[in-house]
Formats: structure tokens, C-alpha cells, sequence
């Protein structure tokens, strides 16, 4: 896993064992946001209940939006995932290799948060994990969003 912001918000491939879970734990990981579709997860670990049951047990809050491999998030989606990453600190965001759909929200989450332009965000978010945000897809989504900010902070 790797922090972008220390202790608020960070990224993570998928875990393939417990031990990584556990390894989230220790660094301060309290909530996780859950990216794969449901058969991603089901390649993981054999079941999205499973995984799911694994998480709460080990006390991690968790939100599931699934996002299809190498597009961004909808609008909508975005804004679902924004308002429950502010509720708190220690948020890991996943998807299955922690590049794509993780870079690109928490590229999303630096535009909304710390008033990043989008270019800015890809960098900072490519600077804990290289490569992050890589479709087309991914970074027209974002720089839209960061045409789009000052509607999205009078909703906050």
C-alpha cells in the first residue's frame, strides 16, 4: 500500500491474503474503499460476501462502488465516493492493481480537496505510485472534474 496523504488517504492493489490486510491495519488504515467489480473481487478471493465479511470483521469500515478496469468513476459516482472519503481519516482506495481507478480517485479526491489542477494531481499521485491514472478515459474524467470544482464545493 502507499499513502498520497499520510494517514488520510492512500492506495492499495487488491490483497490476495489476510496478512495483507492485516499489513493495512497496522499502517492506520481504518476505512477502505472498494473499486473491482464484483467478479474482480471473486477472482481474489473466491467470494465478494466473503471479502466483504473478512473486511468488517477485521473493523474496517467499507464502501464498495464498483467501477469497470480502466475507466473512471461517473460523475455521480465521484460524488458518492467524495462525501464518504471526507467522513474521516485513513481511507486506502483500491482496485485490482492499484493503478488505475485508484490513482484516478484519489487524483479526483486532491482536485476536490486541496484544489490541485488536474495535471498537478495525476503528478502527485504518480510520485507515490508510478504509472497511476492510465487511460485516456481516466484523465479526461479529471479534467473535467477540475473544470467542474466550484459546482461540486457549494454542494459541500
Amino acid at each position: 500500500m502507499y499513502w498520497v496523504r499520510r494517514g488520510i488517504i492512500g492506495g492499495s492493489p487488491i490483497p490476495y491474503t489476510e496478512d495483507e490486510i492485516d499489513e493495512w491495519k497496522k499502517n492506520g488504515v481504518k476505512r477502505v474503499l472498494v473499486l473491482p467489480e464484483e467478479w474482480e473481487i471473486e477472482e481474489a478471493w473466491g467470494s465478494s460476501v466473503y471479502y466483504f465479511t473478512l473486511l468488517k470483521e477485521k473493523g474496517f469500515e467499507f464502501l464498495h462502488i464498483p467501477i469497470p478496469d480502466g475507466y473512471p468513476p461517473t460523475f455521480d459516482q465521484m460524488l458518492e465516493i467524495f462525501k464518504w472519503l471526507k467522513k474521516d481519516n485513513g481511507n486506502l482506495v483500491h482496485c485490482v492493481g492499484g493503478i488505475g481507478r485508484t490513482g484516478t480517485v484519489i487524483a479526483a479526491y486532491l482536485i476536490l480537496e486541496e484544489d490541485l489542477d488536474s495535471g498537478e494531481a495525476i503528478e502527485e499521485v504518480r510520485n507515490h505510485r508510478p504509472g497511476a491514472v492510465q487511460t485516456y478515459e481516466q484523465q479526461l474524467f479529471l479534467l473535467q472534474l477540475e473544470k467542474m470544482k466550484e459546482k461540486w464545493r457549494n454542494i459541500f
